[in-house]
């Protein structure tokens, strides 16, 4: 049985889209996930589950949100090794962690996204794509930046999270 974290996009955020984890918790069970685990109220679930497409899975997921809730949650999938390796692959390992940041990307960029992005404007705020993760370092913090919104040319769901919440969803996943 594979170990799974869902990273759910936009709930639980400013007063909207609320989602108790309670329910996701019980919503996930039912979807045959086991040792189900929520991290704080932003949409952290780390799970097991047979599943063998990560794709189909979190389109149930997806679905089985929006019956409950009524509107659309982005669900985006990375196992527990992929998630350890987003650990490891960190660009920029000698910045203060409260000044980095992940967007996971839920399928692989097309080639050249990020090509016309100039970081240039945007510093001393930069960015790495790896993989299907963009990796953000933001000395004066997300809420101060223009950079996400400038990387959002992606045409699936993304969602980001801060570096502490990364590593806690690496230590929960680990267990």
């Amino acid at each position: 049985m594979t170990t799974y974290i869902a990273l759910l996009r936009g709930i639980n955020v400013g007063g909207r889209h609320k989602v108790a984890m309670a329910d996701l918790r019980a919503l996930c069970t039912d979807a045959g996930c086991q040792s189900v685990t929520t991290y704080i109220q932003s949409g952290n679930v780390v799970f097991r589950h047979p599943a063998r497409s990560p794709g189909k899975l979190g389109a149930d997921l997806a679905a089985r949100l929006e019956a409950m809730t009524g509107f659309t949650v982005a669900v985006v999938l990375r196992t527990a090794a992929q998630m350890a390796a987003v650990v490891a692959d960190n660009p920029f390992p000698q910045v203060e962690p409260t000044e980095l940041h992940v967007t996971f990307l839920s399928s692989d960029p097309p080639a050249g996204a990020l090509d016309a992005v100039d970081p240039d404007p945007f510093a001393p705020d930069e960015f790495v794509l790896h993989g299907r993760q963009i990796y953000l370092h933001l000395p004066n913090g997300l809420a101060r930046t223009k950079l996400p919104q400038a990387l959002n040319v992606f045409p699936t769901p993304v969602t980001t999270r801060n570096w502490k919440t990364v590593l806690k969803l690496v230590e929960l996943s680990s267990g």
